[in-house]
């Protein structure tokens, strides 16, 4: 018989199973694989932040830089394509990541915590498709 609340990692299991951060921690993170990227959760009190690294913008040395220039027009054009509350973002060592911030009502069941994590992952789904697609030429 498990007791009424107990410690998981930096979450308490309340009784009916929810999880609630255990004092005085009000921020957790961890990380998953989807497709060969490694998306980041971040929580912090009610907020979730989302964020997956697409890849690399290659070096105007491969190819002659035309998969530079297909996937830097990429990197161009996918803010307009991105679903509401999504981002991306172009970092200074080229590495091409989409993000998004949501609420997320606390304290959560380990199933509405997980439901957030699945909805980004099926999303940025067609993204890395596209971006492999431009590396690939």
């Amino acid at each position: 018989m498990l007791p009424a609340a107990f410690p998981l990692g930096p979450f308490l299991v309340e009784a009916g199973g929810k999880l609630n951060y255990r004092a005085p921690v009000t921020r957790a993170a961890f990380s998953f694989v989807w497709r060969d990227r490694r998306v980041t959760a971040r929580l912090d009190g009610d907020q979730i932040s989302l964020l997956a690294n697409l890849g690399r913008v290659p070096s105007s040395a491969v190819a002659g830089g035309t998969v530079r220039t297909r996937v830097l027009a990429l990197v161009r054009a996918l803010p307009r394509l991105l679903p509401a509350g999504f981002a991306l973002r172009l970092r200074a060592d080229h590495r091409v990541e989409i993000f998004s911030d949501s609420r997320l009502d606390w304290p959560a069941t380990a199933g509405e915590l997980v439901t957030p994590l699945v909805a980004f992952a099926l999303a940025l789904a067609p993204y890395l498709d596209v971006f492999d697609e431009a590396l690939a030429g």
